[in-house]
């Protein structure tokens, strides 16, 4: 017996193997990042308050973000939370350009500028758009005590300034929380006109000069103490 009469005798549901139909591809859904959507989602919130001022509201945002206004208070759920989220990526900025090392009298703002640059509408809105609002005081000075922490190192009091000096550096830190804060407002608005290179520059010299003008003020250094780093 050859082959073909061999075939011919097996049963059929041996000799033609059975075969399936297409099965349905079982397909999952496309994850959704969560923290890249609430990015975009600032992103958007800051234009909104740019273009509409501090009393945009949450459609104002969820149009401007092009998102079901449902699925926009999954991320945000309210304002107060939306504006929170602002203030602290700004808080979180500051901090992480904090951590660089000491370059000059004016690093700390070169480091936080060219990272704010990033996205310049988020700090715009937080350090302008919402700096008349009393509601938000708390959030303003937990920015404004990031400063004047860094900033004691430049003020630190000599061992022979007169008695007091710990309670006037914390007076000389706090005022560099406004011409940080102003001076970043000026460059993110491009309103001196300057590039980024003469602009820190003059800024390296003016706060030479600030710290060295506020140590004098507040009688941070005792006779014949040489002028600290700052």
């Amino acid at each position: 017996m050859d082959f073909g009469d061999t075939l011919n005798t097996m049963p059929k549901d041996v000799r033609r193997p059975a075969t399936a139909g297409p099965q349905p591809v079982s397909r999952a859904k496309p994850r959704v990042d969560k923290e890249a959507r609430k990015a975009d989602y600032l992103r958007a919130a800051a234009k909104a308050f740019l273009a509409k001022g501090a009393a945009a509201s949450m459609q104002d945002v969820a149009d401007e973000a092009g998102a079901p206004k449902p699925v926009f208070y999954r991320i945000f759920p309210s304002r107060a939370d939306l504006i929170d989220c602002l203030f602290q990526n700004v808080h979180d900025v500051i901090a992480q350009t904090q951590q660089g090392n000491w370059d000059g009298f004016g690093w700390a703002l070169r480091a936080l500028y060219l990272e704010a640059k990033k996205e310049p509408e988020i700090f715009i809105v937080v350090l302008k758009t919402f700096r008349g609002d009393p509601a938000l005081e708390q959030q303003r000075e937990r920015l404004f005590n990031l400063i004047h922490r860094q900033a004691a190192d430049s003020f630190r009091p000599a061992p022979n300034a007169p008695p007091g000096a710990d309670g006037r550096m914390l007076k000389a830190s706090q005022t560099m929380s406004s011409i940080t804060f102003d001076t970043l407002l000026t460059w993110l608005q491009d309103g001196d006109g300057l590039a980024d290179e003469r602009r820190f520059g003059w800024y390296d010299r003016v706060i030479r000069e600030w710290c060295k003008a506020m140590r004098e003020a507040y009688e941070l250094d005792g006779p014949g103490t040489p002028q600290n780093r700052t």
